[in-house]
C-alpha cells in the first residue's frame, strides 16, 4: 500500500515538454489512479481474508480449490500499489526538481502523509497493547522486534530471519520497502536528466529480476519477496511511465507498446498459473518471472487508462465511484486489516451459515465481506480522525509558488493545464 499524490500533472512545467494527454482529450484522469488504488486494496483483502483468520477447512471440490488459488494470486495487489507509487512519486519529484526546497517539501509532505498513521499503529501494537496484555506472548514478541518497525527495516528483518511468529504487523514489509524507495529516489531524480533516469529505471527493472533469480536459486525466497532491491522493478516501471509522460511525445510511444504488453503479459501469467497450479509467493517461477509480468501488466493497464482518448470499459471501471471510494481509504485499510486476522478469530459464527454441496464458499464470502467492512470502517475512521488532520499541514510545504505578477491557478484533480504567463503550475500529493 502506498501513500500517493492527490493531484498529478501529466506534463512537466518545462517549456520543451508537451502534455502526455492534451486537456481536450482527457477529463479527471486522476480518477483512474484513485480507482487503481481501490482495486489494489480489494485484491489484498481477498488474499488475506481468504487465507487467514477464519479457521475454515476448504472442501476438495473443484470450485473451492479454484477459488482459493485465485484469491492466493490476488497478492499481486501489492504490485499494483508499487507501480502506482512509482508513477506518482516520480512525477512529483521530476516536476519539482528545479524548485526551492525540493528535498524539504518532498520529505515533509511524505512525513505528513505516511508517518502519523504508521507510528500511531506502532504505538498501539508495540506499546499500548503489550502494556495492557503483558501475558500475551505474541505481543511481547512483537515488542522485541520493535526497532525494526520503528526504523522501517522490518522487510530486512523478515528477509534475514523469516516471517514473525506473531505476524500482526508482518504486512508492514511493503510499507518499509516503499519508504526505502522514497528515501533514495529523490537523490537520483535531482542528479540526472529525464533520459538518464529512464535508463536507470530500465537497469533497476532488470536488476530486480536478476536479484530475485539469484535469491531464489539460493533458496531464500522470502528475501526475494520482501527486499527492496528485489521488488523495485514495479516502482521503477511506474517511474519510467511518469518520465515518458513528460517527454516530447507524452505517453504515445508507450501506448503502442501497452496494447501489445497487456495480452502478452496476460497470456504469460495464465500459463504460469496453469502450469504451476496457482500463483504463490514462494513458487520460484511466480516469484521471478511472474512478478515481472505482473508489473508489466499493471504498467500497461495504467498507460492505456491514462493515454487512450476513448472511455473504454477499463477506464470506466477504474473511474467507478466504488473503486475510488476504496482507494481513498486504502492506506488505513491496509494498515488495520491484517491485525483483524489475529484478534477477531471466532467472533463471527461462520458455522451457522450452511455449506452448499459441501462447499465452504458461502462461509468464506461472509467472512471476507465482514472483514472488509470492518477494515473499511477502520480506514474511514483513520482518514477522518487522523490522516486528514495532518494532511492539512501540507499547505506549509507547497511544491510550487506563483510568481509575482502572475495569477494563481490551481491544477484540478487529474487535469492537465498549460500555465498562464508568469504562473507556475500547482502540483500536490
Amino acid at each position: 500500500m502506498t501513500s500517493i499524490a492527490q493531484q498529478i500533472p501529466i506534463a512537466a512545467p518545462a517549456a520543451e515538454v508537451t502534455p502526455a494527454v492534451r486537456p481536450a482529450e482527457r477529463s479527471s484522469r486522476i480518477h483512474v489512479v484513485d480507482g487503481a488504488r481501490g482495486a489494489a486494496i480489494i485484491l489484498v483483502m481477498l488474499l488475506h481474508f481468504s487465507m487467514y483468520g477464519h479457521g475454515l477447512k476448504p472442501s476438495g471440490l473443484f470450485i473451492d480449490r479454484l477459488f482459493y488459488r485465485l484469491t492466493e494470486a490476488s497478492g499481486v495487489g501489492v504490485d499494483l500499489f508499487l507501480v502506482v507509487s512509482g508513477f506518482l512519486i516520480t512525477g512529483i519529484l521530476y516536476d519539482t526538481k528545479q524548485t526551492k526546497g525540493y528535498f524539504r517539501n518532498f520529505y515533509a509532505r511524505r512525513v505528513l502523509r505516511i508517518f502519523p498513521l504508521y507510528y500511531f499503529a506502532l504505538l498501539l501494537f508495540l506499546v499500548v497493547l503489550p502494556w495492557l496484555r503483558p501475558d500475551h506472548s505474541g505481543l511481547q514478541t512483537l515488542t522485541r522486534d520493535g526497532p525494526w518497525y520503528w526504523t522501517y527495516l522490518i522487510n530486512v528483518k523478515i528477509a534475514r530471519d523469516g516471517w514473525p511468529a506473531f505476524g500482526v504487523l508482518g504486512h508492514f514489509w511493503s510499507l518499509a520497502l516503499q519508504e526505502q524507495f522514497y528515501l533514495v529516489w529523490p537523490l537520483f531524480v535531482l542528479a540526472f536528466n529525464r533520459r538518464q533516469l529512464q535508463i536507470a529505471c530500465i537497469a533497476a527493472m532488470a536488476g530486480a529480476f536478476a536479484f530475485r533469480v539469484l535469491l531464489a536459486l539460493k533458496g531464500n525466497t522470502t528475501a526475494a519477496f520482501v527486499l527492496a532491491p528485489a521488488r523495485v522493478d514495479a516502482m521503477a516501471l511506474g517511474a519510467f511511465i511518469a518520465l515518458t509522460a513528460r517527454g516530447p511525445l507524452g505517453l504515445q510511444p508507450l501506448l503502442r507498446l501497452a496494447k501489445v504488453a497487456v495480452p502478452i503479459s496476460s497470456i504469460a501469467l495464465l500459463i504460469i498459473f496453469i502450469v504451476r497450479k496457482g500463483f504463490t509467493e514462494y513458487d520460484p517461477v511466480a516469484l521471478t518471472a511472474g512478478h515481472s509480468f505482473v508489473a508489466i501488466y499493471f504498467g500497461a493497464v495504467l498507460v492505456l487508462a491514462l493515454a487512450q482518448t476513448q472511455r473504454t470499459m477499463m477506464v470506466r471501471l477504474l473511474e467507478s465511484r466504488i473503486l475510488r471510494f476504496f482507494g481513498k481509504y486504502s492506506y488505513g485499510m491496509y494498515v488495520f486489516h491484517h491485525p483483524i486476522l489475529f484478534f477477531k478469530q471466532g467472533i463471527l459464527p461462520l458455522t451457522v451459515i450452511p455449506t452448499i454441496y459441501g462447499s465452504q464458499l458461502p462461509r468464506q464470502l461472509a467472512y471476507t465481506l465482514a472483514g472488509t467492512a470492518v477494515s473499511l470502517a477502520l480506514g474511514m475512521a483513520s482518514w477522518h480522525l487522523l490522516e486528514k488532520q495532518f494532511l492539512q499541514l501540507k499547505n506549509l510545504f507547497p511544491y510550487f509558488r506563483p510568481r509575482l505578477g502572475g495569477e494563481s491557478r490551481t491544477l484540478a484533480r487529474g487535469q492537465v493545464l498549460v500555465p498562464a504567463s508568469g504562473v507556475e503550475p500547482v502540483a500536490g500529493d
